[in-house]
């Protein structure tokens, strides 16, 4: 009997633990608006991320993504790779779990129709996001062009007011980036320059704090799970699928279908060889833009971009664990 007693005592404190461990808070997700990194609404539309697990943060621009990651209010965000590289630099520690998109013209650099080429746009005003991917496209424009920053005013100018700012006549050019491309060249701007232009380096990546990454790996796990299942539903149910996605953003459905043209999102076996080959493409990229980054001045000093990437929570997906 004293044996049964001790082991039943021992089952209780056993399973008091268990029963008393709290469960991980959500993971805490930054976006923006853009195309490309909507299939994470489309997943938590479809019921594929739970918001007790997920919680998916909305900014109206990227800048506001940059604070929050470095103060610490989110976990994880849809970044662009060249801010990767800027928070790697500063000491943030953030980690590359997923490719989420490379744009292959819907960031672009728009003006109004007597700025008939780059070369025009010496002393003219142009609107770009501050701390945002927007100021790199600036750069290589500018650098094909053989334009310096300054010989052009930079006026910096949120993402979600640069429509407001053309209309009033405040700039004469803007740097921004689909859903806002769309809205200015109906308003009667002109494309100057895009991503297209530049292919294969203006990419949106999935970074998460390496805290987060070590202590919470199965939420960053489902998180990847999740966009991949998006993914496939957008492919498989394209119609219904844009009609999900675009109230968001504020356009329709045949809009941002045209949109997502030109965004590409690579599958589980791209990202694989895109976070794990020692010869990767966005390795090369990253390497590429730091080198531009610092002859610019957007980076301080140099960092090792094959350290921001981490396949481990897509592999162990892959392999069900």
């Amino acid at each position: 009997m004293r044996s049964l007693v001790r082991m039943l005592g021992l089952l209780w404190l056993l399973a008091v633990p268990a029963c008393t461990r709290e469960e991980a808070p959500p993971l805490r997700v930054g976006t923006f608006l853009w195309p490309g990194g909507e299939p994470l609404f489309l997943a938590r539309d479809l019921g594929h991320l739970d918001d007790d697990s997920i919680r998916l943060v909305e900014y109206s621009s990227l800048s506001e993504v940059n604070r929050d990651f470095r103060n610490g209010s989110i976990d994880a965000a849809d970044v662009s790779l060249d801010m990767a590289l800027q928070l790697q630099q500063q000491g943030f520690e953030p980690r590359v779990v997923l490719v989420l998109d490379y744009s292959y013209g819907a960031d672009a650099i728009l003006a109004r129709p007597e700025v008939r080429r780059l070369e025009d746009l010496r002393g003219k005003r142009v609107a770009v996001e501050a701390l945002s991917v927007s100021h790199y496209l600036l750069s290589r424009a500018l650098a094909k062009a053989g334009l310096h920053e300054s010989d052009i005013e930079i006026l910096r100018i949120p993402v979600d007011q640069h429509e407001r700012a053309y209309a009033s006549g405040q700039v004469d050019a803007v740097v921004t980036f689909e859903p806002f491309v769309s809205k200015l060249l109906a308003g009667g701007a002109h494309r100057l320059f895009d991503s297209s232009h530049i292919p294969g380096e203006i990419v949106n990546v999935l970074a998460v704090r390496e805290d987060v990454l070590e202590q919470r790996p199965e939420q960053v796990r489902y998180l990847i799970q999740g966009w991949f299942r998006a993914l496939r539903y957008l492919q498989a149910h394209p119609e219904d699928a844009v009609s999900r996605m675009s109230p968001r953003l504020d356009t329709s459905p045949a809009r941002l279908a045209s949109q997502l043209e030109e965004i590409r999102h690579p599958s589980p076996r791209e990202n694989r060889a895109l976070l794990r080959e020692p010869s990767s493409p966005l390795l090369d990229s990253a390497h590429s833009q730091q080198r531009f980054m610092l002859k610019s001045g957007l980076l301080r000093a140099p960092v090792r971009p094959e350290q921001l990437l981490d396949a481990r929570p897509l592999e162990a997906l892959e392999e069900g664990r």
